[in-house]
C-alpha cells in the first residue's frame, strides 16, 4: 500500500508543517545542542582573529611612537621599522578605530556564514533522530533506505569541501565589485549550505539510486527549496537555531519526493 502525497506538497506547506513539528518539545529541546556548540566554536574563532588582528595593529602603533624599542626579530616588527610610514598610519587612532569597525562587520558577516556551515556539519549527527521522528509522525508506510555505505560519504564530503574551497578562490577577485560581491561571498556558502544539508537528509530516506533519480528530476524543487533557507540563515542567530527546523523541511520534501518515485 503506497502512501499519497498531499494534494497541498508545495514549499508553503512543507514549511507550514515543518514548523507545527518544530514547536515541539522534542525538536525544541534538541535545537539547544547544535546552537550551543557552533556559538562556542564561532565565538573562539572570533575572539582569536580579532585578538590576531588587534596585536598587529598595536605592534604598529608601538614601533611608530618609539623604533629603537623594539628590538625584537619578529618579522612584524621589522617590517614596521622598515616602512616607519605604515606604522605611523597602521598605529593612527582614526586608522585603528575605522579597521575596528571594518573588521567586525565583514568578520562578522563571514562569522555568520561560517557558523551556518559549521551548524549544517553539526546538525548532521542529529540528522537520523529528526528524520525518524518526522517519520512517525507522518509518513510511517515510507520505508527508509539509508543504504549508503561510510566510506563513500568520507569522501563526498572531502570533494564538497574541495569544490567549495575552489569557488571560495574563484570569486574572490569579485569581492571588490559592488552588488556582484554579495553573490560571490555567499555562492560558495550557499553550494556548502545546500550539498551538505540534502546529503545528509536525501541519504537517510533514499538509497543510492533513488538519489541519482531524485536529484535529477527533482532538483530545481530541491534548490528552491534551500535557497529558502539559506536566506533564513543569514538572519543572525536563525542559522544556527533554525538547523532542526532545515532538516524538518527537507525530510518533509524527501520523504515526498520518495512517495511520488515509488509511487
Amino acid at each position: 500500500m503506497t502512501q499519497k502525497i498531499p494534494s497541498n506538497s508545495t514549499e508553503g506547506a512543507l514549511f507550514t508543517k515543518a514548523l507545527s513539528d518544530f514547536f515541539t518539545t522534542k525538536f525544541l529541546t534538541l535545537t539547544a545542542a547544535p546552537f550551543i556548540i557552533t556559538m562556542g566554536v564561532a565565538l573562539l574563532f572570533l575572539y582569536y582573529l580579532s585578538g590576531e588582528f588587534f596585536d598587529m595593529l598595536n605592534v604598529a602603533a608601538q614601533v611608530a611612537e618609539n623604533p629603537d624599542a623594539m628590538q625584537t626579530q619578529d618579522e612584524l616588527v621589522q617590517f614596521a621599522k622598515e616602512y616607519p610610514i605604515f606604522s605611523a598610519i597602521l598605529g593612527s587612532f582614526i586608522f585603528k578605530a575605522i579597521a575596528g569597525t571594518l573588521f567586525y562587520l565583514i568578520g562578522g558577516g563571514f562569522a555568520i556564514l561560517l557558523s551556518v556551515i559549521l551548524a549544517t556539519i553539526i546538525i548532521g549527527f542529529f540528522t537520523p533522530y529528526i528524520i525518524a521522528e518526522v517519520q512517525k509522525r507522518h509518513y510511517p508506510t515510507v520505508e527508509r533506505k539509508a543504504t549508503v555505505p561510510i566510506i563513500d560519504y568520507i569522501f563526498f564530503m572531502l570533494k564538497q569541501f574541495g569544490l567549495f574551497l575552489l569557488l571560495f578562490f574563484v570569486s574572490l577577485p569579485f569581492y571588490f565589485i559592488p552588488l556582484l560581491n554579495i553573490i560571490a561571498m555567499n555562492a560558495p556558502f550557499y553550494f556548502l549550505f545546500h550539498r551538505l544539508l540534502t546529503r545528509d537528509v536525501a541519504g537517510e530516506i533514499l538509497d543510492k539510486e533513488e538519489m541519482k533519480v531524485i536529484f535529477k528530476e527533482a532538483r530545481w524543487r530541491i534548490a528552491t527549496t534551500t535557497f529558502i533557507l539559506y536566506l533564513l540563515s543569514l538572519i543572525p542567530a536563525v542559522g544556527v537555531i533554525g538547523q532542526v527546523f532545515f532538516v524538518i523541511v527537507l525530510a518533509h520534501q524527501f520523504f515526498q519526493e520518495a512517495i511520488r518515485l515509488r509511487g
